[in-house]
Formats: C-alpha cells, sequence, structure tokens
C-alpha cells in the first residue's frame, strides 16, 4: 500500500507497539546503543594517542579534519549496527523497528518536512530573536565542518548516520518497548524524546526546546503512519536544511576558511 498525504490526517492513527523487550531493558539498551560506541572510541583513542603521532586530541573531535569526521562517523555507524542486534531479539527486528514495509508518496514526504521546518522555524525565529540567542551558535561544529576539505564527511554524518541510527533507537526500538503497556505511544514518546533532546544537550536553551518540538513532530508521524521511515526521512530533510541555512547564512566572520 502507497499512503499520501491524507494518511496524516484521515483515519485512525496505524502504530500498534509490538517489542520483546521489557520497559527497563529497552532503557539500558537504548542508553548502551547511544553512549557506549562514543565511550569505547574514546577510550581506545586515549590509549592509542602516544602512537598516533601528529594527531592532536581536538582533531578528533573537530568535524573539520579527516580524523574527527572518521571518529563521529564510526560511532554512528557502531550505534546503527548496537540497534539493528537488539532489535532482532525474538526474531521481530522490523516489527520492533516500525519498519513496516509500508510505501509513501513524494508528496507525502514533501508535506511532513514542510510540517517540520514551518513548525520548528516560525518556533527558532521566535526564540531566537526575541531573546537575543546567537541563531548560529548551536551549529558552529557544523559550520566548521562544512567549510573544510572534508565537508561531504559532515553531511554523511547529519543527513544520513544521525537521522538513521537516533528515529530507529528512539522513535523505533524504544517506543515499541515503552508503548505496550499503560504510558500507551504518546507516553512512551515523550520519555523517548527527552532522551533524544538530551543528546542535544550542548545547545542553548532556545535549541534545545526546538530539538524537543522537532521530536515531537516525527513522534506525531511515526504514531500516524505506524512505521519509523516517515520520521528517519523528515529528520534527514530538516538536517539537510539545517546544514544548507548555516552555510548559505552565517556571517562571513563567522566561517572558517576551506
Amino acid at each position: 500500500m502507497t499512503m499520501g498525504p491524507d494518511v496524516l490526517t484521515a483515519g485512525p492513527p496505524r502504530y500498534a507497539p509490538g517489542s520483546p523487550w521489557s520497559y527497563y531493558g529497552a532503557l539500558v539498551a537504548a542508553g548502551l546503543i547511544s553512549l557506549a560506541p562514543a565511550a569505547v572510541a574514546v577510550a581506545v583513542l586515549s590509549l592509542a594517542m602516544p602512537y598516533l603521532g601528529q594527531v592532536r586530541g581536538q582533531d578528533m573531535i573537530s568535524l573539520a579534519t579527516p580524523e574527527g569526521v572518521a571518529f563521529a562517523a564510526a560511532t554512528q555507524v557502531m550505534s546503527l549496527i548496537l540497534v539493528w542486534f537488539c532489535a532482532g531479539k525474538g526474531g521481530r527486528r522490523r516489527e520492533v523497528l516500525r519498519l513496516t514495509g509500508e510505501r509513501f508518496t513524494i508528496g507525502f514526504y514533501v508535506v511532513a518536512a514542510m510540517i517540520l521546518l514551518l513548525v520548528t522555524g516560525l518556533l527558532e525565529l521566535l526564540l531566537y530573536k526575541t531573546f537575543d540567542v546567537d541563531i548560529f551558535a548551536d551549529t558552529a561544529f557544523l559550520r566548521e565542518g562544512l567549510t573544510s576539505p572534508v565537508a561531504a564527511g559532515t553531511v554523511v554524518i547529519a543527513v544520513i548516520l544521525a537521522p538513521l541510527w537516533e528515529e530507529l533507537t528512539f522513535r523505533g526500538f524504544l517506543v515499541s518497548a515503552l508503548s505496550k503497556g499503560r504510558l500507551g505511544f504518546w507516553g512512551a514518546a515523550l520519555i523517548a524524546n527527552v532522551l533524544w533532546t538530551s543528546l542535544h544537550a550542548s545547545y542553548s536553551w532556545a535549541g534545545v526546546t526546538s530539538v524537543f518540538v522537532a521530536g515531537l513532530i516525527l513522534s506525531w508521524l511515526v504514531w500516524r503512519t505506524g512505521d519509523v521511515k516517515p520520521a528517519i526521512v523528515t529528520h534527514a530533510a530538516g538536517n539537510a536544511f539545517a546544514l544548507a541555512f548555516t552555510y548559505g547564512f552565517a556571517p562571513p566572520s563567522q566561517l572558517i576558511p576551506a
């Protein structure tokens, strides 16, 4: 079946929870999926640093360097592998991750992306302008990567890897387990959204607010369609827009030359 934009408003929500994971087991697993790859990578690098010659510690956390891009991409790929592995418990991976096999029209994705961009865009305009917060402060690390020789790595990390592992982990794997009981979908989605938003804790308070609202919209897409793919694609579109906006409108004085 192919779904169009009308699925967002017509008929009942299509979400149906299904997971062999317990509440606490899923929460622990989601924490490990999110944090363990980076922790392991940092530990390995700490041990290896004396043997890496001219490589500096700051090179490993900057998207403007090949080392930093490789580090970020490696941790995201490891998280993706972990969530895929954990979701296979009980032989119900597609059900747990909410990969239902439904298809969606281009029009659907355009409408979903426009909803996300309009709501978060207006919210950010209101917050950043009203409270005089630097709208580019939260994307400094992306701006650095976009104006470097390894800009393509920043695009892959932000537009492909991040939406994949984050949506599969939080609005796929975790919500499937938490929504089975009294919490229901929205109780589970709120918990998952708080945890997902905490990954962006380094942002300004206005940026964190925008991320939280974006997470609610992505959760709504999963609730209406019963599938995580709309959240992945819409998340990717939102990140792509953020990259384009940063690259195109950040003041030249704040850009780092390639």
